[in-house]
C-alpha cells in the first residue's frame, strides 16, 4: 500500500514489524499506547507534503508529530498515518534579522543551545525536551512571558503545509488569517514546516531566582505572590510548584517526603538591577533554602526536566485563575488534603506583563486577563489510572468557579470540546471559519480541534 509513498521519500517510511517502528510510535505520555498504520519520518518539508498527499487519496486519518510530549497524546493514532518531523531539528540564527529559523522538530533545549551562542533568546517554556511547534502554536508559557510575551507572540513567519498538500509561506502579509490562527489556534490549519521567532538579547547568564518554602505556609505564600504580581515589574516571570520530596538521593534526610512549595523564576533584564526586584520572592514565607543567584540562561531552562520525567502515564488539566483570593486559595488547599498519589504536582503560573498586554482577538490565543495558570500533573502506574484519572477531573470542577471564563491552557490538557470552546472564548468562530477555508474536511483533526464552520 505504501511503496508508492516510499519512493516520494527524503526520509524513510517505517510500517509495523520494520525495525524502529515501535520506537518511533511511542510518545511521551505512555497512557496512549497506539499502533499507527506507518510512519513517515519527514527530512523535509517535501517529506510532509508527499505525506499529506497520499494520505488524502488513500483516505487515511493523520497525526502529527513534533516533540510528541503532549499531556493529550495526539501525536500518535491507531491506523492513522503518523507524520513524524522530529528529525527535523535544524535552528539557524539570522543575526541582521534577529530571528531564528526552527524546524518543528527541535526541542527548546535545541533552540536555547543555538540562539545563546549569540546571547539571544526567544520565549519558550520550561521543559527542555518539549516540542517547540506543540508549544508555540497553542501558546507558550516561559520566563519571558513577562517582558516578551507568549512563544505565540513570537512567530514572525511560518512555512506550511496544507490540508491540500500545497507549501506556503504565512506571515503579517501572506495568509494573513492564517498568521493570526496558528499563532494560539494549535495544529488545526495545516503542518508547520519552519518557524521564523524573534529574538532579544539575553544570557548567557541571568539572575535566577531559586526558592523553598514549607507547605505549612502555602496560604501565605500564595497572598504575598498575588499581591507582588499586582506591582510586579515585566522583567520578573516566575512559577510556582507545591510537590512532595522524594527520598532520593542527593535530597537531604530532612526533606524526605516533605511538602514543599518552590519558587522559579528570571529577571530578564540588567542582573545589577534584579536583586531589588525580585527580594519579594524571596520574602514570602520563611524559606527552607535560598539559590537565588546569576546562572546561565540554559542552566535554568533545564532545571525542571525531572519534573517531566520519561517513560510513565499522565494526567493532567488545566484552569487559568482571575485572582487567588481567599475562598480559591481555600477550595485548592482543601483539594490538595487528599492527593491521588504522592508524584502530584501542582504548578501557578502567574501572567503579567506583555503576554497579557496583547488584546485578545489580536491572535487566536485569547486568554489575556489572567493572573495565573494552574496546573495539576500526577504520573500513575496504569493500575492507578481510573482513581487518578478522577482526581484530575474533579480538581478541575472544583477549581472552575474561580477560574477566567472556564479557560484552559491547551499545552496542558486532554482534547474536551467543551474545553476547546471556553478557551478560544469570541475567537472561536473566527477559528473555525479559518478552519473552513484552509481544511473544511477537518483533515487535520488530530489536536485541541476547531470544527469547520458549515
Amino acid at each position: 500500500m505504501f511503496e508508492q509513498l516510499k519512493d516520494q521519500l527524503s526520509g524513510r517510511l517505517l510500517v509495523p514489524g520494520e525495525e524502529a517502528y515501535n520506537e518511533r510510535r511511542k510518545v511521551w505520555n505512555t497512557a496512549y499506547d497506539k499502533y499507527p498504520a506507518a510512519i513517515v519520518v519527514c527530512q523535509s518539508a517535501a517529506d510532509v507534503a508527499a505525506a499529506v498527499q497520499f494520505a488524502k487519496k488513500a483516505n487515511l486519518e493523520v497525526t502529527i508529530r513534533g516533540g510528541g510530549h503532549h499531556v493529550a497524546g495526539t501525536a500518535v493514532s491507531d491506523g492513522a498515518l503518523m507524520i513524524d518531523c522530529s528529525d527535523m531539528r535544524k535552528v539557524t540564527v539570522d543575526l541582521e534579522r534577529r530571528i531564528a529559523i526552527v524546524e518543528p522538530g527541535a526541542t527548546l533545549g535545541d533552540v536555547d543551545a543555538e540562539t545563546q551562542k549569540f546571547g539571544l533568546a526567544t520565549p519558550t517554556g520550561t521543559v527542555t525536551e518539549t516540542g517547540i511547534a506543540g508549544l508555540a502554536l497553542c501558546g507558550g508559557t516561559g520566563y519571558l512571558r513577562g517582558k516578551y510575551g507568549l512563544t505565540s507572540d513570537n512567530i514572525r513567519s511560518a512555512r506550511m503545509v496544507t490540508a491540500d498538500g500545497e507549501e506556503i509561506q504565512v506571515s503579517e502579509r501572506e495568509h494573513p488569517d492564517l498568521y493570526w490562527a496558528i499563532r494560539g489556534g494549535g495544529g488545526n490549519f495545516g503542518v508547520v514546516t519552519s518557524f521564523e521567532f524573534n529574538l532579544y538579547p539575553l544570557g548567557p547568564e541571568v539572575l535566577s531566582v531559586d526558592v523553598m518554602y514549607d507547605y505549612k505556609d502555602a496560604k501565605q505564600v500564595l497572598r504575598n505572590a498575588q499581591a507582588f504580581l499586582r506591582k510586579a515589574p515585566d522583567e520578573v516571570s516566575f512559577n510556582m510548584m507545591t510537590f512532595q520530596m522524594p527520598a532520593a538521593p542527593g535530597v537531604p534526610e530532612s526533606l524526605h517526603h516533605r511538602r514543599v512549595i518552590v519558587i522559579a523564576g528570571l529577571y530578564a533584564g540588567d542582573k545589577a538591577d534584579g536583586h531589588d526586584a525580585v527580594q519579594p520572592l524571596r520574602e514570602l514565607a520563611q524559606p527552607i533554602s535560598d539559590n537565588t543567584g546569576v546562572v546561565r540562561y540554559t542552566e535554568l531552562q533545564s532545571r525542571f526536566d525531572l519534573a517531566a520525567p520519561k517513560n510513565v502515564a499522565v494526567a493532567g488539566t488545566s484552569l487559568f485563575i482571575k485572582e487567588f483570593n481567599e475562598e480559591a486559595i481555600d477550595a485548592l488547599l482543601a483539594l490538595l488534603e487528599q492527593p491521588p498519589r504522592s508524584s502530584l504536582l501542582v504548578q501557578f503560573w502567574e501572567c503579567h506583563g506583555q503576554m497579557n498586554r496583547v488584546p485578545s482577538d489580536a491572535t487566536a490565543f485569547a486568554v489575556r486577563d489572567a493572573s495565573f495558570l494552574l496546573c495539576f500533573d500526577v504520573d500513575y502506574p496504569m493500575e492507578e489510572e481510573k482513581p487518578c484519572k478522577d482526581w484530575i477531573d474533579s480538581a478541575y470542577k472544583t477549581m472552575l468557579p474561580y477560574s477566567t471564563r472556564q479557560a484552559s491552557y491547551l499545552n496542558t490538557v486532554q482534547a474536551d470540546p467543551q474545553i476547546i470552546r471556553d478557551t478560544y472564548g469570541d475567537n472561536y468562530k473566527k477559528l473555525a471559519a479559518i478552519k473552513q477555508k484552509y481544511d473544511p474536511t477537518n483533515f487535520f483533526r488530530h489536536n485541541h480541534n476547531i470544527q469547520p464552520q458549515g
